[in-house]
């Protein structure tokens, strides 16, 4: 029997016809060489009572941050509740990779990508994706599913008269779905890495429930071939967070493991994020930024490595993420 679609991040948690949702499914590729990244963003947004509805492709490319919208009607997207799979217009997203076939001229996007295996955590009963048992509570404005933190990419897609090569690329992809984002976040990713397969990510945000918010993040990494993760929900906290203009450093620590990153930020590109359902807020997002991760066990390291072409977002009030509870000390 198959599992509920909660179980199942990368399939369709929403309706077309619901009132102020967004739903947006984000798809990172690196080229073998580290020369070049790109990210691509498949959705749907409603706002209230239907108004302003539609769907769309956004892309980032990651050395100049240039960016590219395209805005269909929502009867051009179609997403399976069942299966990860989602089309806008004539490009789709699925498990097995993504077909691109949009824009005119210099703004046209065509080609095909095959994705390898999927790096996800197994579902479990009280645990159905990266959130937890977060998964569970009602009412909350957004929600965050991990499709995959790395996989293998073959194929290519030409852009106004240039081809990208992505054989023996590298390939992530997640979702956001819900009302609207929260105000404030810190979000990082790479899987880059000078040995493949070693990949993690990280979301810090103020979470937006009802009317007001509290603080959470979620860190998941599959370092050595191990699936690591904490989160606020496994006892997990932050043990130092410092933002500056350049560049900003943070440690998680859990029960045994601890993990430091630190972060180089790069220019940035402009994306469209909802509020309510409709896509009226601007955020900046680096696919180009370095990131530094270093994970201690027991008090030994077992881990350090550099990678580049990570992705970042830094979005909000820095103070609000500045602000979040330190060690909780003895209970």
């Amino acid at each position: 029997m198959a599992l509920p679609k909660l179980w199942r991040p990368g399939a369709f948690q929403g309706s077309r016809t619901r009132d102020s949702y967004f739903e947006g499914w984000y798809c990172k590729a690196v080229t073998a060489d580290l020369s070049q990244a790109w990210s691509f963003i498949l959705g749907m947004s409603t706002g209230r009572s239907g108004e302003g509805s539609s769907s769309f492709i956004q892309v980032i490319e990651g050395r100049t941050a240039r960016t590219w919208w395209f805005e269909h009607p929502l009867a051009d997207f179609e997403a399976d509740s069942r299966a990860f799979r989602v089309r806008v217009g004539r490009s789709e997203l699925s498990s097995e990779g993504l077909v691109l076939d949009e824009g005119q001229g210099e703004d046209r996007f065509a080609g095909r990508l095959s994705f390898g295996p999927l790096s996800n955590f197994p579902p479990k009963l009280l645990s159905p994706g990266i959130m937890g048992p977060y998964s569970f509570v009602p009412f909350m404005e957004c929600r965050h599913g991990l499709i995959s933190l790395d996989h293998g990419l073959q194929g290519s897609f030409a852009q106004g008269g240039k081809t990208v090569e992505l054989d023996g690329g590298r390939g992530y992809m997640e979702k956001d779905w819900g009302s609207s984002m929260p105000s404030s976040w810190i979000w990082m990713q790479s899987n880059n890495f000078p040995r493949a397969g070693d990949s993690f990510m990280l979301s810090l945000a103020t979470v937006p429930w009802l009317g007001s918010s509290f603080p959470g993040f979620l860190f998941a990494a599959r370092l050595g071939g191990r699936l690591l993760r904490e989160a606020s929900y496994t006892g997990a906290f932050l043990e130092g967070l410092e933002v500056s203009d350049e560049s900003l450093a943070l440690r998680v620590r859990g029960r045994r493991d601890s993990f430091e990153l630190r972060a180089r930020r790069s220019r940035g590109g402009i994306l469209r994020a909802p509020v309510h359902g409709t896509l009226s807020r601007r955020i900046a997002e680096s696919v180009d930024a370095s990131i530094g991760l270093t994970w201690t066990h027991r008090g030994r390291q077992v881990f350090e490595g550099l990678a580049p072409k990570a992705g970042l977002e830094l979005v909000g009030d820095p103070q609000a993420l500045l602000a979040f509870p330190a060690d909780p000390g003895p209970s």
